[in-house]
């Protein structure tokens, strides 16, 4: 292996630098675009020479690093945060990234924090700072993204041992249980029969969540060709066939009765509308304009709640897939936790495991199923 500092002279009488290097049994050429009047330096040439030199020599440092599988002290004192940050940009989905990485550079300020900082107790000063910020679960989240992106520094040979592999497994935070609320088929209809001055493509779009399972970032940019007919032993079934947007799977989904009644009704009011390929079209929303779109849905979907004397908090897109999931598995024999996983696009079925607890009345219902025996003459039935 070698390095050298070699110089090429120019057609303006001056000299540029580059090395040569010779490493595996093979030569390449590191042009440094430091050019230098090697007749008659002055200070500054001076100067510049000495920089390539010393590039030279961590040039040929990075090489003994990487031939002996050492780890090279001075990426240890690089920030993470930074790190953090372009690894996000990576990211084609940044999501919770994007989140973690703003409250890093909150918790941090303008101190940076080298690699060789980062330790157990660290850990644990960051969780407890997250805790007073967000849920619980928000923070486990975030600290599991924190521990998804030290395994890729240590992948890139910058730290040797993820720190928190050092937390003691009792002490790391835990998931807690939460109520996913959800709303039966009653209260559906309770806010179907609630008149309210919103949008009613709003309402349109909401009861299709309810009815299909799709989040709020799946159902505004439906399209008409995303809907496909299919005549089925003698009947015509519809179908949705799309994209999701959070986990990229190309999902084929049958609809239900409600879901093809609101697309009926959506095909009529197209007739008087200017045309366009969106199912909801004025909740499509466009590029920088996402947030507006959305805070103008939320805000509805507030007005609604409290017209329909319903907690406004409970009435969202996230309780529009909960009631579809809930409500297959009540009101379908077959509605099982694997076909609900299927339906709502789960990769895997751990995902669904959250549905596993059905209301009351479908516990009341099993318990009420067990055959019944005789007690006479065992004595049990004794006043």
């Amino acid at each position: 292996m070698g390095v050298k500092l070699r110089e090429k002279q120019l057609s303006n009488g001056q000299v540029s630098f580059y090395l040569d290097i010779y490493h595996n049994k093979t030569r390449w050429y590191e042009f440094l675009e430091i050019h230098i009047n090697k007749n008659r330096p002055n200070h500054v040439d001076k100067e510049k020479k000495r920089l390539a030199q010393e590039i030279r020599s961590r040039r040929e440092h990075e090489l003994i690093v990487e031939d002996n599988g050492l780890l090279d002290r001075k990426k240890k004192l690089g920030c993470f945060v930074r790190f953090f940050e372009d690894y996000t940009k990576e990211k084609k989905h940044k999501g919770i990234y994007s989140s973690v990485l703003g409250n890093l550079q909150k918790y941090m300020g303008k101190v940076p924090l080298p690699f060789a900082r980062i330790s157990a107790t660290w850990m644990k000063e960051f969780e407890k700072h997250l805790l007073q910020k967000v849920s619980n679960n928000s923070t486990l989240r975030y600290l599991e993204a924190i521990n998804c992106v030290l395994n890729e520094a240590v992948r890139r040979k910058i730290i040797s041992r993820n720190p928190w592999h050092d937390v003691p497994p009792n002490q790391r935070i835990k998931m807690k249980e939460i109520f996913r609320n959800s709303f039966t088929i009653e209260q559906l209809q309770k806010l179907a029969n609630t008149s309210v001055d919103i949008d009613p493509q709003i309402k349109q779009v909401y009861f299709f969540s309810c009815f299909t399972g799709m989040r709020w970032s799946d159902v505004n940019p439906l399209r008409w060709n995303d809907v496909i007919t299919k005549e089925i032993d003698g009947k015509t079934e519809h179908y949705l066939y799309f994209k999701q947007e959070k986990t990229e799977g190309i999902e084929y989904l049958p609809l239900s009765d409600n879901a093809i009644d609101i697309i009926k009704e959506r095909q009529r009011e197209s007739l008087l509308e200017e045309k366009s390929p969106y199912l909801f079209p004025r909740l499509k929303e466009k590029e920088g304009s996402k947030k507006e779109v959305y805070q103008r849905v939320v805000k509805a979907l507030k007005k609604w709640a409290r017209a329909a004397e319903i907690d406004p908090k409970k009435l969202h897109f996230h309780s529009g897939r909960h009631t579809f999931a809930t409500n297959v598995l009540e009101s379908s024999a077959d509605g099982d936790l694997y076909t609900v996983s299927k339906l709502l696009g789960h990769k895997n079925i751990n995902a669904t495991q959250i549905y596993a607890k059905v209301r009351d009345k479908r516990k009341h219902a099993a318990v009420k199923a067990l055959p019944k025996i005789d007690f006479s003459g065992t004595g049990l039935n004794a006043a």
